[in-house]
């Protein structure tokens, strides 16, 4: 899980999360919870609640099944307990889902957790047009409101709904709605009132740099807990290693590159301190490369993945602390300078993977060797060994490069073909 403030939060629950009677939450919500026969949070629910009672914008990203859609209803009807505010202002929280199958399905767990709390809840799951029934419930809007966006769209419109007093925004599955329509969705978000005077929940099932971008306009330093298990299925990708010296391992890099036609490559290193510093060395090659600090603010840090999923940089060089930030659905080539030392990052790295067929090549210094067999047997399988034979063709040095390149950060339009120390042009597997 990452956090865009101190990066990565740790994974400081159990498997299964803890008792909800754990959480300051409402004592009757408590209850209300343990009445339906659930007793423990799940992962995702109690790293999200833990920052949400604090106040704290959120962005979460995890798959449906989850626990999301329970979170989502907890986190409204607890904020709404302490209180019944003022009248003229209703609703106070407001829950924006994508479909009308989805605001049936929140609707059903908000009345059956609300039992007792004395919160009033309305529901409109119309898409094309405001029924009667609909008019009729907006005349006397409860705390808190499920619709959607096209819903919530006429509301507005026809001057339907006040919004002043809203104190929490939910927008449930944001990539849906902007994979819709972008232009809609921000000019919808956009006429609610500012995220300063408000705490705003955002939840994804698959991150997309333009829901995410969106994300960021509508919150406020929030916190963001990404949730994945990582890849677990290697038939559409190559996966090889090579075993090389630490001394020559920059070398062998530079030559990995150039045989591939100097490609978009996301490259893994364990260390933020090393990471910066192959950063430096490539850029001062030529090459246009950028380091993901997983502690930059959302908006510089979406910066760098848009210059990076443009081809604007064609290497993105990152840490562990920084892999889930990177959704990029054309990338197919994973460079592990540095193993990592813990098995499970593999696959999480593995999982950045996204373009089929894929590739994932590793880079084994004296230090990865101890962390090889333990990644093998993750996987189930045994990585394919290159052999960096003959030499002049796969270490390739900083001075060769810089020539090459000419500070343009791209390959010439035809590679020079000389006999020794430099690229020969070979078909790629």
């Amino acid at each position: 899980m990452e956090g865009s403030a101190g990066g990565a939060v740790g994974l400081t629950v159990g498997l299964h999360g803890r008792p909800w009677h754990r959480f300051p939450l409402s004592r009757r919500l408590k209850e209300n919870l343990g009445k339906t026969g659930l007793q423990r949070t799940t992962i995702l629910q109690d790293l999200a609640l833990t920052e949400v009672l604090k106040g704290r914008d959120l962005i979460l990203k995890a798959r449906r099944g989850s626990g999301k859609g329970l979170f989502v209803v907890v986190a409204a009807l607890n904020r709404l307990s302490g209180g019944n505010g003022d009248r003229e202002f209703f609703p106070r929280a407001l829950i924006l889902a994508p479909e009308a199958a989805r605001v049936v399905f929140l609707r059903e767990w908000a009345r059956r957790l609300s039992e007792g709390l004395e919160i009033e809840i309305t529901a409109l799951s119309s898409e094309d047009r405001l029924t009667d029934e609909d008019l009729r419930a907006l005349e006397n809007i409860g705390d808190l409101l499920i619709i959607t966006p096209d819903g919530l769209n006429r509301a507005l419109k026809w001057h339907l709904l006040k919004l002043h007093g809203l104190k929490l925004l939910i927008v449930d599955e944001l990539e849906k709605m902007v994979a819709r329509s972008l232009t809609f969705t921000r000019q919808l978000l956009q006429k609610l009132p500012p995220p300063e005077r408000r705490q705003t929940l955002v939840l994804m099932e698959d991150l997309t740099y333009p829901a995410l971008e969106v994300a960021a306009e509508i919150t406020r330093e929030p916190e963001e807990i990404y949730v994945e298990e990582g890849r677990l299925d290697f038939s559409s990708v190559d996966l090889s290693v090579i075993h090389i010296s630490k001394e020559e391992k920059f070398s062998l890099l530079l030559g990995l590159l150039r045989r591939r036609g100097w490609p978009r490559a996301l490259i893994f290193v364990n260390e933020k301190s090393e990471a910066q510093k192959l950063t430096d060395d490539l850029k001062a090659l030529g090459l246009k490369a950028v380091f993901l600090k997983p502690e930059l603010p959302l908006p510089l840090r979406l910066n760098f993945l848009k210059l990076f999923a443009r081809g604007e940089a064609r290497i993105m060089v990152a840490t562990d602390a920084g892999c889930r930030f990177i959704q990029d659905p054309e990338l197919d080539l994973v460079i592990n300078y540095d193993l990592p030392e813990i098995p499970s990052d593999f696959l999480q790295r593995a999982a950045r993977v996204r373009k089929a067929p894929g590739e994932i090549v590793s880079l084994c210094d004296e230090t990865g060797a101890f962390f090889l067999e333990g990644i093998e047997e993750l996987i189930g399988k045994r990585m394919r060994v290159i052999f960096p034979e003959p030499e002049e063709e796969w270490l390739i040095s900083p001075a060769e490069v810089r020539e090459e390149l000419g500070g343009s950060g791209r390959p010439p339009a035809r590679a020079p073909r000389v006999r020794r120390g430099k690229f020969r042009p070979r078909s790629r597997r």
